[in-house]
């Protein structure tokens, strides 16, 4: 009896030390396993960190900001938050090194642009420029602006990028309405005096008042198709242009040189703003030629962009197809004395 108990707990013992030896194994296989993938998680999270490290290469160059929209980089990291917008859109910037995503610019301080936002003059993405104004609305009697909230140029005009070739087959039959004949009318002893049909209108410059401000006046033309004179008035912290009608004397201002449609039923301006800033653009609808008579429809201060109104190889125009154009170059590189230097050339069609 005693011998059938040992051997029964023998046989116990061996199970039980069969199962703790399988236990252990398994214990240390699984200890193993997890051991072997931890250098393989590692890896994985230490491959995604170098793929977002940036690996910059010197370079010398410039480009142009083509965006904007352009984001100013304090660390070179796609993932990061950038630093605010750059507002340099159409800049030529100097460019020192360059890494996958981004491109580092020569500066005192360190700050990166990412590559998508830079390019070439041709690259620039002129007409996300020019719907961004900084103003639209109409002109109060005041002189404020009345702002549309929400709106773009494209409520008003459709606008088109066009050749080189293409603008100047439209300018060899453009429409050129003011007549420029400057010599009938002249300014004698500082005075400008304007034939009219019922009056004569003088205007004095103030050469003739020492202690009084600056105001010179100047004869422009003769807008003929709508019967008005064009004068030009420059004081002491900004200029104008304004209409002397040819019958009644009576004037007409208007926000900068105005471009005549061949239709007579609107004017467009393009002037610089008082400060010289970029163009502000005007339009006019023209209720009445007698009397004359004339309404702003909108005005928008477009925040980038000058025109090259007197420029003699390339001048702003409406062609006799109805459309307006234009030659403008980024404020930043605007140069009204170089005529060769690169511009975009647009129409503009009064919707």
């Amino acid at each position: 009896m005693c011998k059938d108990q040992d051997q029964r707990q023998v046989l116990v013992n061996n199970q039980l030390m069969k199962h703790i030896v399988i236990f252990l194994a398994l214990l240390s296989t699984n200890c193993n396993l997890f051991q072997g993938q931890q250098p393989a998680e590692e890896t994985v999270v230490e491959e995604a960190q170098k793929q977002q490290e940036e690996v910059f290469v010197p370079v010398e160059k410039e480009l142009y900001v083509i965006v904007p929209t352009a984001m100013q980089y304090t660390e070179p990291d796609i993932h990061s938050e950038p630093k605010d917008r750059l507002n340099s859109f159409g800049h030529l910037l100097k460019i020192e090194a360059e890494s996958e995503h981004f491109y580092k610019i020569k500066s005192n301080w360190d700050w990166y642009l990412r590559k998508e936002d830079m390019g070439s003059y041709e690259d620039i993405r002129f007409k996300e420029g020019l719907e961004d104004v900084y103003l639209i609305g109409k002109k109060q009697e005041d002189g404020t602006i009345e702002e549309e909230k929400g709106i773009t140029l494209s409520k008003y005009f459709t606008i088109d990028l066009i050749s080189h070739e293409e603008y100047q087959k439209a300018l060899s039959e453009g429409y050129f309405p003011l007549v420029k004949d400057t010599l009938s009318i002249k300014k004698e002893k500082w005075i400008l005096t304007l034939p009219c049909r019922d009056a004569l209108v003088e205007f004095k410059d103030s050469a003739l008042k020492p202690e009084a401000d600056r105001e010179e006046y100047e004869y422009l033309g003769d807008m003929k198709p709508i019967h008005q004179y064009l004068i030009a008035g420059t004081y002491d912290e900004t200029w104008d242009k304004f209409f002397i009608d040819k019958r009644t004397g009576h004037k007409t201002e208007i926000d900068s040189y105005p471009y005549l449609s061949p239709n007579g039923k609107y004017i467009i301006t393009l002037g610089e703003t008082e400060m010289g800033g970029p163009t502000a653009i005007a339009l006019y609808k023209v209720l009445s030629k007698d009397p004359f008579k004339i309404e702003l429809v909108t005005v928008a201060g477009i925040r980038y962009w000058i025109a090259y109104e007197n420029d003699k190889k390339r001048p702003t125009f409406f062609g006799k197809d109805g459309y307006l154009y234009v030659a403008m170059d980024l404020s930043d590189s605007y140069q009204y004395d170089k005529p060769d230097e690169l511009c975009k050339y647009l129409r503009i069609k009064i919707k």
